[in-house]
């Protein structure tokens, strides 16, 4: 919400209390200046998003309570409504590349998705509102800003999944591309549905906490591209051009990685890979990769002598 639009609404319903009730107003403010001083004087002193509980709370201590209801319905943005315009370090994930520039999962990560189990139906066990106020009240506990929304963000918590119950700033700390691929997903689904159920809100306010972020922008714009290599991979002959997906030749396609002459060893490292790296992951595509094209090659080199010595046994003849 912007500053003049919290500054007018203020304003407003000021402007609606009589003026034995504005003194009144002025009194719990310790101020009996002139109304328009007072408006500016609430939002320069409490900012603007404060300013308006400030001014809500005086009202019903001065029992002037319509005014007070007329009033907080101009606040009633739920949270991926509502503008990020606090900026602070308190509501910031620190994230954690590997020396191979991946967003790994941290060991605290594989430990809690382990401990939860295999993945039940979505499904949602609080409302946006109850987990909107369960973070503010942490943010309470923590004697912070209840009013900052990045920070109200950071603390609301997962509502599905295998991180369910974990604030949205550890999973973008702990498991940043799982996150980068929940926020593609979401956004890929919200071009088709306006559905706003109670799952659905959840992962609005982890997008809307998530890209205000560079890296994970960046992450989710390499996943979308990942997908889209996916996709042209599975028609024939075209297996190679999936791209490798992780590491630090991520965004280089299968194909191209294979036929580097520069990163031979690489590929003999994945190869070594064989029988350790994890089933279903993109490791082990590019392993099976490899070695669908060390086949091939055997075979096109075995036809080759082969050829070589059948042609050379007719020419005894």
């Amino acid at each position: 919400m912007a500053r003049a639009t919290i500054t007018r609404f203020i304003m407003e319903a000021l402007e609606d209390l009589s003026k034995k009730n504005l003194d009144k107003f002025c009194f719990q403010l310790r101020d009996r200046r002139e109304e328009p001083r007072i408006t500016e004087l609430l939002v320069s002193t409490f900012t603007e998003t404060r300013a308006l509980q400030v001014t809500l709370d005086t009202l019903r201590l001065i029992n002037c309570n319509e005014e007070a209801k007329k009033l907080g319905k101009t606040k009633a943005l739920p949270l991926n409504k509502r503008h990020l315009t606090n900026k602070s370090s308190l509501g910031d994930p620190s994230f954690r590349k590997t020396s191979d520039g991946d967003f790994k999962p941290s060991q605290e990560a594989l430990t809690y998705a382990a401990r939860r189990g295999p993945l039940k139906a979505a499904r949602c066990s609080k409302k946006p509102e109850e987990v909107e106020a369960d973070a503010q009240a942490r943010v309470l506990s923590e004697a912070r800003d209840p009013y900052n929304n990045r920070l109200v963000l950071s603390r609301c918590t997962i509502q599905f999944g295998q991180y369910k119950g974990q604030s949205f700033k550890w999973l973008l700390e702990n498991d940043m591309s799982y996150a980068a691929m929940l926020v593609a997903e979401h956004q890929k689904v919200q071009q088709h549905t306006t559905s706003q159920d109670p799952l659905m809100v959840n992962k609005d306010y982890l997008t809307r906490y998530a890209t205000a972020y560079p890296e994970v922008l960046k992450e989710v714009t390499f996943y979308r591209e990942y997908l889209r290599a996916k996709e042209r991979s599975r028609y024939p002959g075209q297996a190679g051009k999936a791209l490798v997906g992780f590491g630090r030749h991520r965004s280089m396609t299968l194909e191209d990685l294979y036929e580097s002459n520069e990163l031979t060893s690489y590929v003999d490292f994945l190869r070594s890979k064989k029988s350790t790296c994890k089933p279903a992951s993109r490791m082990e595509d590019a392993v099976k990769y490899i070695l669908q094209r060390d086949r091939k090659k055997a075979a096109r080199k075995l036809r080759r002598n082969w050829t070589r010595t059948h042609f050379s046994s007719l020419s005894r003849y």
